[in-house]
């Protein structure tokens, strides 16, 4: 739409000054124009980038409070494997964060945007608020396994107490058996000598 309105304007022009000076303020123009271009497509990609890594921070987060929420009670078997699914679902997402961390400083940089932390002001590394909740998922992983082998033992040792108790049973009548037995072989020992005399 600018070259058509530049062309229209070179053809009207009659001086070959004139078109020279057109054509130098356009070149100017154009450039300015590409640079102002590719500092929106920068900061589209930034917003993209960022928008991209605050929702993997926010369900990372999320994931986390819902495993310490769920640690605090019973868990089946499944609520197990469904929470370790969950864990390794957003420690995958924040590696990739991570990966992708020296494209986005790059970007950040090219575009000129800081970003920092709205109630302090502060200059906000994500490289290392994405290392913390790796660190935190990997703490709430040891947990998470260390509840799912202490199930697993309290099931364990749930069918023991159960053999024990199966066990204690049939020992138990057996024993009452073997007293009735021996009361009468004992009764039998004391009235023999009685009878047959």
């Amino acid at each position: 739409m600018l070259q058509s309105a530049i062309d229209e304007l070179l053809a009207s022009c009659d001086v070959d000054e004139d078109r020279q000076v057109i054509l130098q303020e356009f070149a100017v123009l154009k450039d300015k124009l590409v640079s102002v271009r590719n500092a929106v497509e920068n900061k589209v990609a930034v917003h993209n980038m960022l928008t991209e890594h605050y929702r993997t921070i926010a369900a990372t987060r999320d994931t986390i409070a819902h495993l310490r929420e769920q640690l605090k009670g019973e868990l089946s078997a499944e609520a197990f494997s469904s929470l370790q699914s969950d864990l390794d679902s957003v420690r995958s997402h924040l590696m990739n964060v991570e990966t992708r961390h020296p494209d986005m400083k790059a970007l950040l940089s090219e575009a000129g945007i800081t970003v920092r932390d709205r109630g302090t002001e502060r200059v906000v590394d994500i490289k290392d608020n994405v290392k913390k909740l790796l660190s935190d998922i990997e703490h709430d992983e040891k947990k998470l396994k260390l509840c799912s082998q202490i199930r697993d033992l309290k099931f364990l040792l749930s069918g023991v107490s159960n053999s024990l108790n199966e066990i204690s049973v049939v020992y138990l009548d057996d024993a009452d058996t073997l007293r009735t037995a021996v009361r009468v072989s004992y009764l039998h020992v004391l009235i023999l000598p009685f009878v047959t005399s």
